[in-house]
């Protein structure tokens, strides 16, 4: 089956609005079988709606159209598809009921306008319900083509598409699924990454490999069409297996995970608990591991030691190393580590200092240079990172690297 998406509101096109509604139907719908050709977003205009529309009638079997369907005057897709398809739009007083009903349950008023949401096509029509919001669903048969219309709203769609549009899809879809697993890279940038997988990508038809870079991290996306999920996540295993072998240890996640949260994984399964201190990060790094519930049974604390006095004092870093090397030095980055480690009495310590800038740099230490170490009773290890970029993108990339250091040490036995 062919499918598009279009997606309605002025305040996504103007970037307000963060289109989550894309990446989950796109994900889902791969899911069931769905091919997607085309994605579109646009204004609350009824000739665009209309115009839109028919576009995707033309080439596709499935239309998913999300937002537009509320109660105010710029809501107007049902208006732009009624146009589209030159089909007559009705007042269903069993749809008003429903809608009565839910500002019932919230205890708010209904206003006149609510009745615009109780409209629905005359013909060729399924009513979706909502249980959690006003506006219903609808699915309309055009010409052995259909229109599937979902509110905008993330929580109101996803629930319709989990109740009532996903199933009703999965009927109509036919055999065969589309099913893809990401493998995470660290420690390696995206050409090299292709590079090193070139000879086993050239052959390939099915499974499909695509990369995605992002700030110190590569995601290998392996995607395989099948007759169902269990053929699918074979294919997957035999190409996933091959790009282990070729990667190593810079393959860091295969089911989606972050680093921190493999990080918390793996502190978990050895027993063993991590502290932290901070310099250039700010705290950035301890926020990432504290993300991830439960992050208390393995990480004690962390220390933000921006300035020389809070090194020396509280993570007892050497005045004269100071003087000598300066704050942005391997010395003391792996005394940061060792400090916090004594301080909090833990298995793993952690030590970044650098230079985010855009100021603070010198001739010998430009902006982007950091120091990452990390001590523990196995050994004490610290590194050179150079990063570019803005003061916000070396920041986050030092706390990646930071993480992926201390993921490496513990895969030591």
């Amino acid at each position: 089956m062919r499918g598009e998406l279009i997606f309605v509101g002025t305040e996504l096109l103007l970037g307000q609005i963060v289109n989550t509604n894309a990446a989950y139907l796109g994900e889902n719908l791969a899911r069931l079988g769905v091919d997607l050709y085309y994605s579109s977003v646009i204004g609350d205009n009824l000739e665009r709606i209309k115009n839109t529309t028919q576009t995707a009638l033309s080439r596709s079997e499935l239309v998913i159209i999300t937002g537009g369907l509320g109660p105010t005057f710029d809501d107007i897709t049902r208006e732009g598809i009624a146009t589209a398809i030159n089909r007559e739009l009705v007042y269903d007083p069993e749809v008003m009921a429903q809608i009565e009903a839910h500002f019932n349950r919230v205890k708010y008023n209904i206003l006149p306008m609510h009745r615009r949401q109780a409209y629905v096509f005359k013909t060729g029509c399924q009513v979706v319900p909502n249980p959690v919001g006003s506006a219903p669903g609808l699915i309309i048969e055009v010409d052995g083509k259909w229109i599937i219309a979902m509110p905008g709203v993330p929580r109101e769609m996803e629930r319709m598409c989990n109740d009532t549009i996903f199933p009703w899809i999965t009927k109509r879809a036919g055999k065969g699924i589309i099913k893809s697993r990401v493998l995470k890279v660290c420690g390696m940038g995206e050409s090299t990454v292709a590079d090193a997988l070139n000879e086993i990508v050239e052959p390939l038809t099915n499974p499909t490999i695509a990369f995605l870079a992002r700030p110190n991290e590569v995601s290998v996306r392996i995607t395989a069409k099948a007759n169902d999920s269990d053929e699918a996540d074979r294919m997957i295993a035999v190409v996933a297996d091959q790009i282990r072998t070729k990667l190593e240890d810079n393959v860091f996640s295969e089911d989606n995970q972050t680093m921190e949260e493999v990080i918390g994984c793996l502190l978990v399964k050895n027993l063993e608990t991590l502290a932290i201190a901070e310099s250039c990060t700010g705290g950035l790094v301890s926020d990432r591991i504290t993300d991830i519930s439960g992050s208390s049974r393995y990480f004690q604390g962390s220390v933000i030691a921006y300035s020389n006095n809070v090194k020396s004092q509280l993570l007892n870093v050497s005045e004269s190393d100071l003087e000598q090397y300066g704050a942005v030095s391997s010395t003391v980055a792996l005394q940061m580590a060792k400090g916090v480690r004594k301080l909090l009495n833990t298995d793993y310590g952690l030590g970044i200092t650098g230079i985010a800038g855009p100021t603070g740099e010198t001739p010998d230490k430009p902006v982007g240079l950091v120091y990452i170490a990390v001590a523990s009773d196995k050994r004490n290890n610290a590194r050179e990172f150079r990063f570019l970029g803005e003061r916000t993108t070396i920041k986050r990339r030092a706390s990646q690297m930071a993480l992926d250091m201390l993921r490496r040490e513990l895969l030591i036995k």
